[in-house]
């Protein structure tokens, strides 16, 4: 469960710091998943990537391992036919895996079981945050004001 809220916690960040998934349209196509199982993979990305955690570089068409619930970011389709083109979306920090923004490929079924995952971890996670907002009440109020940034005074006008 830990891990699944530190991989939930990641994609979060991760929309919050991606404006191309804030400028998101309706037909961009561009959405959050988690890996569905541990797999191999191979690598798209043409030139290769380089895995910092373990000082080598992985070239293109060579495979690397994704563990499941993995952040995951949908591109587009494959190119082959039945496939979902995908990019690794979180920082690696372990040893033997994919290097950060990995491009592969997987099967449409295993990306929609991988997006069905997300969007039920993303709704759990909505129901327990209105959760604590009724259990906290005027509470969360105070909370989450004091943590948005405060507007200064109106710039002066030269």
């Amino acid at each position: 469960m830990e891990t699944i809220l530190k991989s939930l916690l990641v994609a979060v960040s991760f929309l919050a710091l991606t404006p191309a998934v804030h400028a998101e349209s309706a037909d961009s196509g561009v959405e959050l998943a988690f890996m569905p199982s541990a797999m191999d993979v191979t690598l798209l990305n043409d030139g290769g990537k380089y895995v910092a955690i373990d000082l080598k570089k992985i070239a293109k068409g060579e495979k690397c391992h994704m563990e499941k619930d993995s952040v995951i970011m949908k591109i587009g389709p494959g190119t082959t036919p039945g496939t979902t083109l995908v990019r690794y979306a979180a920082p690696n920090l372990t040893h033997g895996g994919c290097p950060f923004m990995t491009e592969f490929e997987l099967s449409n079924a295993d990306y929609a079981s991988a997006r069905a995952e997300y969007n039920a971890k993303a709704e759990e996670a909505s129901k327990k945050i209105d959760d604590l907002k009724k259990q906290l009440g005027d509470k969360w109020n105070e909370l989450t004001k004091s943590a948005e940034p405060q507007k200064d005074a109106e710039p002066s006008k030269n």
